[in-house]
Order: C-alpha cells, then sequence, then structure tokens
C-alpha cells in the first residue's frame, strides 16, 4: 500500500483529522517500526579508502594559524580534487616524517588551488605547533565517517587483506586510544576502530564528506593506516520517513503492521484528546480501540520478526565465531585459522 493509501485510511477512520497530521503519524509509526530491531532491508555494505601516506616535499606553518601552505613538491603530490578518498576527508600532521616526530592531528575542510604549485589547505583548527617555513608532513587518513547519510551503526568493518574485522572486539572509542596511544604513535595497519566525534551542526561544517549529513559521526582507524588499505563495510541503517505520495514499505513489513503502530500509539490517543473538538468522535470506546490496535501490532510485529528472520537471521546478535572477543591484543587472520585445526 502506498504512503497515500495508509494516510486516507488513517484519516478515513477518524472524522477531523488532517490528512497533513495522518502523514505524520504514519511516518512516526514508520519510525518507530524501523527502530524496533535490525531489520534486514536496512542492512547495506560499502568501502572506505585509507590511502598511502603522503610526506613528499614541506610545508609552510604558522602557529595559531589555521591555515598552511604546500610547496611545490608538495602541492604536486597532494590529491586531486576527484580523488578517492576527497582530499577534504583525510588529515594531516606536522613536525616530521617518522612516527614519533609527528604532531597533532588536523583534519582538512578546504583545499584552495588558486596557485597550483603553493596549495593552501584550511585546519579544523589552529596550528599548536612551531612556526616553520619548511615543515615536514604526514598526510594520510585515520578518520572515517560512514558513507551513507542515515547511518545507524557498523554491522562490519573488514581488513579483505589480512581477513579480520577490526569489529572482533567491539566498538572501541578516541577516548580509549588515548590511554594506549596519546600521540598516536602506532602506525601501518588498523586493528581497531572507535567513535571519535559528532560533525556539526556546532561550528562543523562537516565538508569532509558531503554525502553524509550534518551530525553523522566520525570514527578513528587505530593504528592509524598509513600502508594504504580499503576497507569492506556492512552498515546498519535508520531508514527514512515516506515523502511521496507513491512511496511504500520494503519486506517484511505489511500494511497492518504500520496502520497498528499508527493507530494504537498516535490516531486513537489524539481521537481520545479531541472529542471536545469534534461531536463525531463521541461515543467511541477509545480506551477498548487503543488496546485492541495495539494488541495488532503485537501481533503483526512478531510475523514481520519472524519473515525477516527467515531471509536474514536478524535475531542472531552475535555473528561472529568462537574467535570473537577473545585472544589476544592483536587478530588472528585468514591465514592462521586455515593452518591450524580450529573447531566451529
Amino acid at each position: 500500500m502506498a504512503f497515500l493509501d495508509l494516510v486516507s485510511e488513517i484519516s478515513g477512520v477518524l472524522p477531523g483529522l488532517s490528512p497533513l497530521l495522518a502523514e505524520k503519524q504514519i511516518n512516526r509509526a514508520w519510525a518507530d517500526i524501523r527502530g524496533v530491531r535490525r531489520w534486514a532491508f536496512l542492512q547495506t555494505d560499502g568501502v572506505l579508502v585509507c590511502p598511502v601516506m603522503i610526506t613528499t616535499g614541506a610545508c609552510a606553518i604558522t602557529q595559531f594559524a589555521s591555515t598552511v601552505t604546500l610547496n611545490t613538491a608538495a602541492s604536486a603530490a597532494f590529491p586531486a580534487d576527484t580523488a578517492t578518498p576527497l582530499p577534504t576527508q583525510m588529515q594531516i600532521r606536522f613536525g616530521g616524517t617518522s612516527t614519533l616526530a609527528a604532531g597533532q592531528i588536523y583534519r582538512i575542510m578546504a583545499v584552495s588551488r588558486t596557485v597550483p604549485t603553493a596549495i593552501v589547505l584550511t585546519l579544523d583548527r589552529e596550528v599548536v605547533e612551531t612556526t616553520s617555513a619548511t615543515s615536514t608532513y604526514q598526510l594520510y587518513r585515520c578518520y572515517v565517517t560512514p558513507p551513507v547519510y542515515d547511518f545507524k551503526g557498523w554491522a562490519g568493518v573488514i581488513d579483505m587483506e589480512y581477513g579480520f574485522d577490526l569489529l572482533r572486539k567491539g566498538m572501541r572509542t578516541a577516548t580509549q586510544f588515548d590511554l594506549t596511544d596519546p600521540q598516536r604513535t602506532s602506525q601501518g595497519d588498523a586493528y581497531y576502530i572507535g567513535f571519535f566525534r559528532a560533525a556539526g551542526p556546532y561550528g562543523d561544517s562537516n565538508a569532509a564528506d558531503p554525502n553524509v549529513e550534518s551530525g553523522s559521526p566520525i570514527y578513528e582507524l587505530w593504528p592509524h593506516p598509513t600502508s594504504g588499505r580499503t576497507f569492506y563495510v556492512r552498515i546498519d541503517r535508520s531508514g527514512e520517513d515516506f515523502s511521496s505520495q507513491d512511496d511504500t514499505q520494503p519486506y517484511p513489513i505489511e500494511d497492518s503492521l504500520i496502520l497498528a503502530r499508527a493507530l494504537g500509539w498516535y490516531s486513537y490517543p489524539w481521537a481520545q484528546a479531541n472529542i471536545g473538538n469534534f461531536p463525531t468522535l463521541k461515543g467511541a470506546n477509545w480506551p477498548s480501540l487503543i488496546t485492541n490496535a495495539k494488541a495488532e501490532y503485537k501481533a503483526a510485529l512478531t510475523t514481520a520478526k519472524k519473515n525477516d528472520d527467515a531471509q536474514g537471521a536478524q535475531s542472531v546478535w552475535n555473528r561472529g565465531h568462537g574467535l570473537r572477543g577473545g585472544g589476544g591484543l592483536f587478530p588472528i587472520d585468514a591465514a592462521y585459522i586455515q593452518g591450524h585445526l580450529l573447531n566451529f
């Protein structure tokens, strides 16, 4: 049933309920249902690209300024505006090409190529390193944003070269990385992913990824990936509200599930509260109708969950094998597993 038909059915049952309010109630019910569980239809996949670190040339930095200028060699090595990832999706450090010499990490927010041999970068904050006309630098990507705008959570972040999931021991945070490696001296291959911060809207234009709406989270990979890696990711999405009159919900969500949720939680309670404003609403046993709608919703939801499990086994919370969450600090890769006798 299309969105228009769902709205018409709700507003037709309740005289006085405007179609605009019915639309809101249907969308609220639809959002509630999407949030009940990890539905198979809300999962997708994508990639995160972390290129090889660039250190060619030098740059001019001024302490407490938020712009830096690359010299000719660094400008020539700097990624094109059409590169993957975008230049504004990468980070830069100053003070050395070796791990221990590198300074703080800055996000690149804008790139000016007015002078092609002297590219100017605008950073997310002021540079704290000492002023230098020929500072060495490290350009790489350690902060990543989800490749979808309605991101809800990671279901997997997989290093396909080594064959392991960065989420095998669960989600981390940048604060936890601070305890282990506050200066971020660990570089090479990433073994973990952790929450860094939420992008925007408070002073952050989120220019690093125009495909991700303001407020989406930013994650840090650790150790910082500098050797070049592409991660295959599985993503849980929050989904979209209905907008077009022709919009329909995906399988296994039936019309009855959306209607029961809308009636039991929004439409019937609205009618009960507005008896004094609309005489046609008098005489109905609204508490009983609310109870019945909620019972119908519960039954329809159970059916939808069964159908979803038949399709995607979504009730299996831990999709990992026996090694997930255990073992030492670093992962056991596919080569090790294939070379040893392990029972799964």
